[in-house]
């Protein structure tokens, strides 16, 4: 038997819900009433537009319990259960017009023909360039592949025992030039793509970001030379930048090594060829045209030092680039703990979604809850 007291706040609580639920589109916004309450336009509920919202209902919109409520999480609760998730497919295609397996992209199709152009979310693998695969990408991109409201892809590159830098960015470039000629294919909106990646793929996803209006590390791969690779936005999750310092701080090996993972990728001992090294460092392309990064490093990192997202998060903003570094404070080379940090992630892609493309501000995230 309910008591009397649960008798009235369940009432309660189902009214505010039902006169808050506002049946929206599929790729939509957040409801209508969220965005009367966001007086700022800032996606994020909080103060005095919190104000008249029930503890029970509060308490249930605020997944991770910041006291805040994102346009993310609104959308979230009120989508209806049906559409919570989708059926989709992943299709493997060869981007540069040869059966080479590593220069392949999966695409993550929705089985329901999308009724109009989705925003593209690209995942690069890391695996210190000479390991991991584009199966990799199975686990970032599930969860948006499921909503039904983004095309994903996971990109294949080769790696340093087969081919030596510049072949990975140009394997990269050379993917996303493929995705976007067959944007009408794929139903792809190509104003609204981001690429993000770990270790390796972070390094690679802030190249892509950085060199969008460079043609002499374009490359020349596969049939869509006339196509662009630019993007709207990237995250490094914990990648390198300049390897030429790398040692300057502590590691698990010596990445000035003939046999580093960066040795092996430029084809000889870094520091013995420091121009050739140069041109695989992010920082070296940056410019003002570049568009926003975050970047995500875990402050305990062994094998890739935190000060090489300081040293990118520096130089974008010398060149007045939108940016961010998230710091992870405890945390190491990947394996986060804390679900805030997925969280700002699913964040920022749901802004280039509503087309906001809203950054976080520089942050320490604790790497457990």
């Amino acid at each position: 038997m309910i008591p009397a007291k649960t008798n009235l706040i369940v009432p309660l609580v189902v009214t505010v819900v039902a006169l808050w639920f506002v049946p929206c589109e599929l790729y939509a916004e957040p409801s209508e009433p969220f965005k009367k309450r966001d007086l700022d336009k800032n996606g994020v509920l909080t103060g005095n537009e919190l104000k008249g919202i029930p503890p029970q209902l509060f308490q249930r919109l605020d997944v991770n319990r910041d006291g805040k409520i994102t346009a993310a999480e609104d959308e979230k609760y009120f989508r209806p259960s049906s559409q919570t998730q989708n059926e989709y497919t992943i299709k493997s295609f060869q981007y540069a017009s040869n059966e080479n397996p590593r220069q392949a992209v999966d695409v993550y199709l929705p089985k329901a023909e999308p009724k109009q152009l989705l925003p593209l979310i690209i995942f690069i693998h890391g695996g210190a360039w000479r390991s991991g695969s584009k199966e990799n990408g199975a686990s970032h991109l599930q969860q948006y592949a499921e909503t039904g409201e983004y095309i994903c892809a996971s990109i294949g590159y080769r790696l340093s025992q087969e081919a030596k830098w510049p072949a990975q960015i140009h394997d990269c470039k050379a993917a996303i030039r493929f995705l976007y000629a067959n944007a009408k294919r794929f139903h792809i909106d190509i104003t609204r793509s981001i690429v993000f990646g770990t270790s390796a793929g972070g390094h690679l996803a802030a190249m892509v970001a950085v060199t969008g209006n460079n043609k002499e590390i374009e490359g020349k791969i596969g049939k869509h030379l006339n196509q662009h690779s630019r993007v709207r936005a990237a995250i490094s999750y914990f990648g390198p930048t300049d390897f030429l310092k790398m040692d300057d701080f502590p590691s698990t090996f010596k990445h000035n090594a003939a046999t580093s993972p960066e040795s092996q990728l430029i084809g000889a001992a870094i520091q013995d060829v420091p121009d050739r090294t140069t041109l695989a460092n992010p920082i070296h392309y940056v410019d003002s045209k570049d568009p926003p990064i975050i970047c995500i490093h875990g402050s305990k990192d062994a094998s890739v030092p935190f000060n090489q997202s300081e040293l990118l998060k520096e130089s974008l903003t010398a060149a007045q680039v939108r940016s961010a570094l998230i710091r992870i404070e405890d945390g190491g080379h990947g394996g986060f703990n804390n679900p805030k940090i997925k969280q700002l992630e699913a964040d920022f892609f749901h802004s280039l979604k509503i087309r906001s493309l809203k950054l976080p501000a520089d942050t320490v995230i604790p790497n457990r809850p």
